[in-house]
């Protein structure tokens, strides 16, 4: 292929892109072709992901109306610094990113989180005095010690702070850390293979001292798992083995758990972790941006967490992001920057409400509108019904009882789908892929 085809390819391509910001991006993209594949490098993995998410079509059109045939279009990452790739030469390599924080040795513990990671507002801070006290005594007068919270608002980055400072000021104190999952799979695991006094022995209160179970809402429906944790419960307790336990919901919200395993997860303490305030928000963002070597101005700051409500990890994820593209596009990160960067998110968090979320997952699952809403508990509504529950968690602020009253359920039903949906897709790889491609499509709506 020409090199002035690739130059009236490229040309054509931007001629068609409206946005000037979008136009920097694409500004900064190289064409190339080898075996007949034309190549599109991109100067990082990130801006890769999203030139081949917003326009594929059109760089394919622009590249079929240019040579008048059909022509593979591929996405390649391939940093500036690089000499330029002309036609026929190899691949470039893809970036490596780094690897992920290896977890404390024998612990299970994320050593990422951490008390100085930790922002305290109002929503936590109780939280925050409570986990500290736990670190620091032997045991603490509560014990269990039970976080609750929605997703991404720090339930399991409170408790795993803990686990760390006990790691790294107590080294002789024996901690380990498990989750609902893998705790159910050892013991049916243990009982398949006959292992079960193995299995005991490991959970023995003479074998640790400080334990911690995460995402105890998964136990719901697994009676005898249940009764093997009450009784191991007892004697980590009896033992004066410190439990800390998270989870989605408070432990009498908890469906399909005995009420003696209840009694014994809401024993000690048991707190909430709110969704945070304004100021909280704003702190995070100035924590994120400080540690990221990002210099962001106040009245971008006092955007971002205007804007950004919903939990944690979306403000921390803003961030960054505005912080990429300010590099990308060479651009100084200003108000404007922020507004022209965040505009889809924004306009999805104004369209996408209950009833536009309610019609989207009704048209692609093939079933009338109304049905989300019926009485109906077969699986080819049950499944898209919950479907549509936890798309409007992720995408609307509504609360579970408005989402409830949209859908005829009660609160509890609504938080049942959520636990359901959220196991189902860290758990169940043909979820993940459904669910991954309808976020996809609505995202792709709105940017």
């Amino acid at each position: 292929m020409l090199e002035v085809d690739l130059v009236r390819i490229r040309n054509a391509i931007v001629a068609e892109v409206s946005c000037p910001s979008e136009k920097a991006l694409i500004e900064q993209v190289d064409l190339s072709e080898r075996e007949g594949t034309v190549l599109v490098f991109c100067p990082s993995l990130f801006m890769q992901q999203y030139i081949k998410r917003q326009y594929k079509e059109l760089i394919c059109r622009c590249v079929r109306e240019a040579l008048g045939r059909p022509v593979d279009v591929d996405f390649l990452v391939c940093t500036r610094t690089e000499p330029r790739v002309t036609a026929g030469a190899p691949r470039p390599v893809q970036m490596v990113l780094p690897p992920a924080a290896t977890p404390a040795v024998g612990s299970g513990l994320n050593p990422r989180f951490t008390f100085e990671e930790f922002i305290v507002g109002r929503c936590n801070a109780f939280a925050y005095e409570a986990a500290m006290a736990a670190s620091q005594d032997s045991i603490s007068r509560y014990n269990p010690l039970y976080f609750y919270s929605d997703i991404g608002l720090g339930k399991s980055h409170i408790s795993h702070a803990i686990g760390n400072r006990v790691v790294k000021s107590k080294p002789k104190l024996r901690v380990r850390y498990t989750t609902a999952r893998d705790f159910s799979q050892e013991y049916i695991y243990a009982i398949k293979n006959n292992t079960i006094d193995k299995f005991k022995q490991a959970y023995h209160g003479s074998r640790m001292d400080v334990f911690f179970i995460d995402d105890v809402h998964l136990f719901g429906n697994k009676e005898k798992t249940q009764m093997e944790l009450a009784c191991i419960m007892d004697d980590l307790i009896s033992a004066g083995t410190q439990v800390i336990l998270s989870g989605f919901r408070p432990p009498s919200s908890i469906p399909q758990v005995d009420k003696g395993l209840k009694s014994r997860f809401s024993s000690g303490l048991v707190i909430n972790l709110k969704r945070p305030d304004n100021d909280t928000r704003a702190a995070i963002v100035r924590y994120k941006a400080r540690k990221e070597g990002i210099d962001l101005r106040d009245d971008v700051v006092g955007f971002i967490a205007d804007n950004i409500t919903s939990n944690i990890r979306e403000l921390e994820s803003a961030v960054l992001t505005i912080a990429a593209m300010s590099s990308l596009m060479k651009r100084e990160i200003s108000l404007d920057l922020a507004k022209e960067i965040l505009e889809g998110t924004l306009e999805k968090q104004a369209r996408i409400d209950i009833p536009f979320i309610q019609d989207f997952v009704a048209k692609n699952f093939g079933i009338s509108k109304e049905l989300l809403s019926s009485s109906s508990r077969k699986k080819e509504i049950l499944y898209p019904r919950q479907v549509a529950i936890f798309l409007c968690k992720r995408y609307t602020k509504e609360s579970l009882q408005t989402i409830g009253e949209a859908f005829d359920r009660k609160h509890s039903s609504i938080i049942h789908a959520l636990e359901v949906m959220d196991a189902q897709y860290s758990g169940n790889l043909k979820t993940k892929k459904e669910i991954d491609f309808l976020v996809e499509r609505l995202d792709s709506q709105f940017l």
